[in-house]
């Protein structure tokens, strides 16, 4: 049961717009010397997703301050409601009824971590095919995509987007000197003189680019996790804490075994950046079947915590599912918190892994389109596959030509630890200013 003094308590800018201000969310954003800041910019229905702890309501919050107090709306036409209390997917529905009846004309409506409450894509598509969605402007996140598909809405009004860590690139926007933000330009994947083009504007801004880099592979994207680093030169033992319990919390809330889920990602861990098949990780880490493995990887990246890598095939330019794969987890910082737990390690040790990790990573985002993206391997391998470009991740003083593949490959890239030489046919650049362009 909704009822209306629960609403109200999240809402206290109806009293007076001021009261936003008092949030202790947008208060704590606003305290940064470098602001991780949104806007209110799209009238558009909006279902997001992304991991716990990565800002989504800190998100909502900003929105809502733009709208009240930037953008002047009446702060009485803004909601805010965590649906956290809620269990069913008819609770949602009431909540909608009870908000036009205490509020007339437009609304904006934030529903913040709908996704464990049950059934509620039943609502959202009821509410959307119903007068109900007249006059409102909804925006909805979510911490799952389980059971999650866009044809799961198809016809209705409503934007799908991922909320995800920082990529190093949002990274440097946000820590980096403003000649070193205006100098930031983008890859369009053209062909290999685009790269050698755009990453000489860069150079000049190597030593700031590699110091920066060294940070985002301790504190990630994270929010929580970078600011520490980056203000206090820390992130706490606590902090680690925080975000191995939103992964094991979310598991017990689907049903699914903690046990099993710490014994698949201890697979991840000792197969990282290896090709490996399902069978071999169910052997090394005594999980009784392939299948099982494949159901926990699945429900792994559903939760935002790793990334299914496949075998790509040159000439169809596409994955191949049936082979062999890889896992990477999505974000430096989340492969430390579960390095820490499952193998007592606390420091990143060799780079290369990770730093592979966060190539793949940025890829996939740029891509979008997870089919196109992948890595190939023969006699030797190239770590990473799209279109006419394979990318080999070399975080290793001495580069040359000799390793890379001689796969038939157009545009051949080595991304290095600081080797930058474009003298032959094979491009070698450092593979954080390659990370900036991304």
């Amino acid at each position: 049961m909704v009822d209306e003094v629960t609403i109200r308590e999240q809402n206290p800018w109806w009293l007076s717009k001021e009261k936003i201000k008092e949030d202790e969310k947008v208060k704590e954003a606003l305290s940064k010397k470098n602001k991780l800041i949104y806007y209110f910019e799209d009238k558009s229905n909006k279902l997001i997703f992304g991991p716990r702890q990565i800002g989504k309501t800190t998100y909502f919050k900003l929105l809502i301050y733009d709208l009240i107090l930037k953008k002047k709306i009446n702060p009485r036409k803004v909601v805010y409601f965590s649906c956290e209390p809620l269990r069913h997917f008819e609770e949602i529905i009431e909540l909608i009824r009870k908000i036009d009846m205490l509020i007339e004309g437009e609304k904006y409506i934030f529903l913040d971590e709908i996704s464990f409450v049950e059934d509620w894509q039943k609502a959202i598509k009821y509410i959307l095919d119903s007068p109900l969605s007249k006059n409102k402007t909804i925006y909805l996140t979510g911490s799952s995509s389980i059971n999650l598909k866009k044809e799961n809405f198809p016809g209705r009004k409503i934007k799908i987007e991922e909320f995800l860590p920082l990529t190093f690139r949002e990274f440097v926007n946000l820590f980096g000197t403003k000649e070193l933000k205006k100098s930031l330009t983008k890859l369009n994947f053209i062909n290999s003189e685009e790269i050698l083009t755009k990453a000489k504007s860069l150079f000049f801004y190597q030593e700031e680019i590699d110091k920066l880099f060294y940070k985002y592979l301790q504190g990630g994207g994270f929010p929580k996790a970078f600011y520490e680093l980056m203000e206090e030169d820390i992130i706490k033992e606590d902090t680690y804490e925080i975000y191995w319990k939103w992964l094991i919390n979310d598991i017990a809330k689907i049903g699914r075994s903690e046990k099993i889920t710490t014994g698949v990602l201890l697979g991840v861990l000792k197969n990282y950046s290896s090709k490996c098949s399902l069978s071999s990780i169910a052997k090394e880490v005594e999980i009784g079947s392939h299948v099982t493995v494949r159901e926990y990887l699945e429900i792994l990246e559903d939760l935002f915590v790793i990334n299914n890598f496949y075998t790509f095939d040159l000439n169809k330019k596409m994955i191949v599912y049936r082979k062999m794969r890889k896992n990477y987890i999505i974000d430096p910082f989340l492969f430390q918190v579960i390095q820490r737990k499952l193998t007592g390690r606390k420091d990143i040790g060799d780079c290369s892994k990770l730093v592979e990790g966060v190539v793949v990573e940025s890829l996939l985002r740029k891509v979008k389109n997870k089919l196109e993206v992948g890595f190939y391997h023969n006699k030797k391998e190239i770590d990473v596959c799209y279109k006419d470009f394979g990318i080999e991740v070399k975080w290793q003083e001495k580069v040359d030509e000799k390793d890379f593949s001689k796969a038939e490959i157009k545009n051949k890239i080595i991304l290095s630890k600081n080797k930058f030489d474009a003298t032959k046919e094979i491009l070698i650049i450092p593979v954080s200013l390659f990370l900036t362009m991304v």
